[in-house]
């Protein structure tokens, strides 16, 4: 189910449907950053502006603000993770789903 919020963009209003799980994820990201979530979401459009300037990528135009927000937060969290990290969270122990992070119908997902 994805989860439609407006967010400011240098004085624009602009849609953007994400699934709840990213954007408790963002709200956690500005929290930590001290950002606000519309400031976030407008530095984002401006690097994938910059980014197909610099590439000359004609498909640019198409390119979603929400699959730019997916892609920043699971490198935000990725760059975060630690070996001892994991090890709290019980990963490596070949269940991935020892501690579940994805709720269905309100009850954990589990294999």
């Amino acid at each position: 189910m994805l989860l439609a919020r407006e967010v400011w963009i240098d004085g624009n209003c602009q849609q953007v449907r994400l699934e709840p799980s990213y954007w408790d994820a963002l709200e956690e990201i500005c929290r930590r950053e001290d950002v606000a979530v519309d400031d976030l979401c407008a530095d984002l459009q401006r690097r994938m502006v910059e980014q197909s300037r610099r590439l000359r990528d004609r498909d640019a135009d198409r390119a979603s603000l929400a699959n730019a927000i997916r892609v920043f937060t699971v490198g935000y969290f990725r760059q975060a993770a630690t070996e001892s990290g994991h090890d709290r969270a019980g990963h490596g122990r070949g269940d991935p789903f020892s501690r579940p992070t994805i709720t269905v119908e309100g009850s954990p997902l589990r294999h």
